[in-house]
């Protein structure tokens, strides 16, 4: 897959409890030039927004400590996130499941875990020039 030339100015923020998952997901980011930081908890995320606001949050919703959405609304309750696009990563694949987490998260999109590398990129570049206003 071609580097996207707009991913560069980008940054990622992956919140997921697996190590494994957040590698594959870097490893499916950094090539394409996002700058990727991590957290394996809501709490580790806390002290990674405050020293960088990310454009974009992959968030797991099942976290130990503070869930996803609990930590997707502490964003939306912030100013300073409002330009923040929120991407819920869940194995909960039922539809009301995904509402759920859409609604009281707040989030911009739902992916179902494992997500296609195709796809995450597909969306995550859509869902940052709809919020830039950017063509495509």
């Amino acid at each position: 897959m071609t580097p996207s030339n707009i991913a560069s100015k980008y940054g990622v923020l992956i919140v997921d409890d697996s190590p494994d998952y957040i590698r594959v997901l870097g490893r499916i980011l950094r090539p394409q030039g996002y700058k990727v930081m991590t957290a394996r908890s809501a709490e580790e995320g806390e002290v990674a927004i405050a020293e960088r606001v990310p454009d974009i949050v992959l968030l797991d919703w099942n976290l130990p400590g503070k869930s996803g959405i609990e930590f997707a609304q502490r964003l939306r309750s912030d100013p300073r996130f409002a330009r923040t696009v929120i991407v819920m990563l869940s194995v909960h694949s039922r539809p009301e499941e995904q509402a759920q987490g859409l609604s009281e998260a707040r989030a911009n999109a739902y992916m179902t875990k494992p997500v296609s590398p195709g796809e995450l990129l597909a969306r995550v570049e859509h869902l940052l020039r709809k919020r830039d206003g950017l063509p495509g």
